[in-house]
Order: C-alpha cells, then structure tokens, then sequence
C-alpha cells in the first residue's frame, strides 16, 4: 500500500518514542521485541578511498533493527563489533554496501570507537552490463580449475578487475600484486569479466611455468598421468614408451605451448605426436574433401623422398625447413599448400602445432612410417579423440 500512495517504504517508527517505563512494562510481560538503532537526524559523511568523499542524510535511513527478537545480532551490529575487536583498519567491499556504510558509521560513533577506512570497489559485470552472479557456473573457482586454469593466472585476472597497476605490465604473481598494488589505482566504473582476457593471461602463465626448470617439471609431472590415461587405448608399444619417457614428453609440451591457452588442450594438441592418424574420422574426411588428392599424392611422396635422404641424425628443424621449401618449390612453389597436404597425411587434423615442429619431434623414422600410411590408407588407426580432461593443479 506504500508503494501504491507513493510513500517510502521502512519502518513507521511505531515505538520510537516509547519511554524507558512503557519498554519496561513490555517486556516484563514478555512482549516479543527487537532492539532498533536510533538515528538521529542530520548528516552523515564518508571518505571513501576509492569514490571520495560521500554524503548522506540520516533522514534517509531507517532506525536499524540490531538485535533480533531471538536475542541475536544482525549483520550491521556483528559486523561492526566484530571488525572492532579483529582491530580492521582498512574494509574493502562491493559498492553494492554503500548505503549501509553510515549506518555503520554511525554505530562506530555510538560506541565511541574510531571507523576503519572504507574502500568500496566497483562490480563485476558481464559483457552486456548485467551483474555477474554467483549462481553462474563458470564465476566459481572449481569450475575455472577443472576447465585448465592456473590458479596464478586466476589470481593474476581477478586483480586487474577494477584495478591497474598504472603500467603496460599485465603477468603478476602474488608477491608482485602485493609490492606493487595501490587502492589509489582502483577504478570507479563496474568491470568488465572478460574472458578473453582470462584466457591470455593463463597462456602467460603457462609459458611462465615452462620457463622455470622446477615448474616445468612439475607441470610435465602433473599431466603426464593424465595424457597416458586419455591416450591409453590408442596407444602401441613405441608410443607408450615415449610418453613414459619425461624428456621427449616435455619437449612434447615445449612445442604445444604456443597453441593451448589452457592445460585441458593440451590433450589436443600432444595427440599427434603419439597417435597415428584416424583418417576414417569425419574431420579427417573433411579435411581430405578440401585438397587436391593427386596434388596430396605427389607431395606426400616427395617429402618421402627427401626425408628417407636426409638421415635421423642430421635431422633439425633447420634441415625439416629446407626439406619442406625443397617439395614446395618441386610442386609450384606454394609453401602453404605443401604444409597443408602433409598436415593432414602426418596428423589428420586441420589444426595443430606448425609442421616444421610437428616433424622434428616426430623424428625421421615416425615421420617416414606417417607418410607411408598416408600413402597406403588402409583402414583407421586410432580411434575418435574425445577426451574430459581433469585439471591436476586444483
């Protein structure tokens, strides 16, 4: 009915003015009660670290219910006295608290007790300006780990939303957000939760680990039970050995680094280097619908050639460079196309680490046992990838 007439909505002060006798009366009848902040009228003025300085008219605010009818405290009056015995100096809270902070400043005065500073930092919305709500799936940290992100590169993102460093540096640890953090360079305006951003700074963070000899190793550690399960069933002999095998595993996870944003790809990405390809798969098929099949003969069986010349031992990604120019130029000079056709005889996929690095690693005898199935395609040689990745770091 308010609402309706217009009125503002809140407590009709009914027993604001109630004397100490009428309140003792009551309650030795035992009349369910609560207890109220009174406040009084005037204004009430915060420093906010991040806005300035905001006013409030206490007109506008209702005398607060602190104790409940069940004896216990409310939020404002727990929060308050809790914040004063821990002796906080500093609050740093959504702005969606705002309009609750004079209420509690005006408790802080009640008691005589001097307020902590106050820091109301901005919020996080999605990309349409809707607020970002704890009951999506994805804003919980479990489901962010369990999709392949690093807890640092997490760390790193949330930091940068509604602050910034005042410099170009975007890749931080905890160490360095504590040295070089500054509430002065929170921002006003809500964030942004992109998750694009996210997504590079976990590829940063990734690169990161595998720039540290000890990190690297513990990352390596960490997926290669992972990859052996994914890949269990598709595995023979040889390959099994190899992704036992730390040192080329990691030399593996070297060349894949600069495709996977997050530790879930890497699965996708390693493949080719321990599995034959499935050339009976439906992106396979695709793929071989899109070359020329007699042009893909002729270069598979040039670059077999050239490779069979070459020799294990001198075989670099500098003599694997030459040896693709050299198919190029023997069939019209289109580097691109060449690289295309052995992409899908060595891999079967159209998407994958660049050629020159896939061969390499593959070595010169897998790489010439790859050509030579392309050229024979008799039957499928591993089954569909499809893999649900658990992220080993959470």
């Amino acid at each position: 009915m308010a609402k309706r007439s217009g009125r503002t909505i809140g407590y009709d002060q009914h027993c604001r003015h109630l004397t100490a006798e009428e309140i003792a009366e009551k309650m030795r009848n035992g009349e369910p009660h609560t207890v109220r902040f009174k406040i009084m009228d005037g204004k009430t003025t915060m420093q906010d670290l991040v806005h300035g300085q905001i006013d409030f008219n206490n007109r506008a605010l209702d005398d607060t219910i602190i104790l409940k009818s069940d004896g216990l405290p409310t939020y404002h009056l727990a929060n308050v006295v809790d914040d004063h015995v821990m002796k906080i100096t500093h609050v740093l809270r959504g702005e969606e608290w705002v309009s609750s902070t004079p209420k509690h400043l005006l408790l802080y005065k009640a008691f005589g007790w001097k307020p902590p500073l106050f820091a109301h930092l901005p919020l996080l919305v999605n990309r349409d300006g809707s607020k970002l709500s704890k009951r999506q799936g994805d804003v919980h940290i479990e489901a962010l780990m369990a999709k392949g992100y690093l807890p640092e590169a997490l760390l790193n993102f949330v930091a940068f939303l509604g602050w910034g460093p005042g410099s170009t540096k975007e890749l931080y640890t905890l160490d360095e957000l504590v040295k070089d953090f500054k509430l002065e360079n929170i921002n006003k305006s809500p964030a942004i939760v992109a998750y694009e951003k996210l997504n590079h700074l976990n590829k940063l963070h990734i690169g990161r680990r595998l720039a540290n000899a000890k990190q690297r190793d513990e990352l390596v550690s960490g997926l290669q039970p992972i990859l052996q399960k994914e890949f269990a069933s598709r595995l023979d002999a040889e390959s099994a050995a190899l992704l036992a095998n730390k040192e080329y595993l990691t030399t593996v996870i070297l060349a894949v680094k600069e495709r996977i944003r997050l530790l879930t790809e890497v699965p996708k990405f390693a493949l080719p280097f321990f599995v034959a390809p499935n050339y009976g798969l439906p992106e396979a098929i695709n793929f071989k619908d899109s070359l020329n099949e007699e042009f893909l003969e002729n270069v598979v069986k040039t670059t077999r050639e050239r490779v069979s010349a070459i020799g294990d031992e001198t075989w670099t990604p500098e003599t694997v460079k030459e040896l693709l120019n050299g198919t190029a130029a023997e069939h019209g000079g289109d580097f691109m196309s060449v690289v295309k056709a052995l992409r899908y005889a060595v891999t079967g996929t159209k998407v994958g680490v660049d050629m020159v690095t896939i061969l390499h690693v593959l070595g010169q005898k897998r790489t010439l046992e790859r050509l030579d199935v392309a050229l024979r395609q008799k039957g499928d040689f591993s089954i569909p990838f499809d893999f649900d990745i658990i992220n080993p770091f959470s």
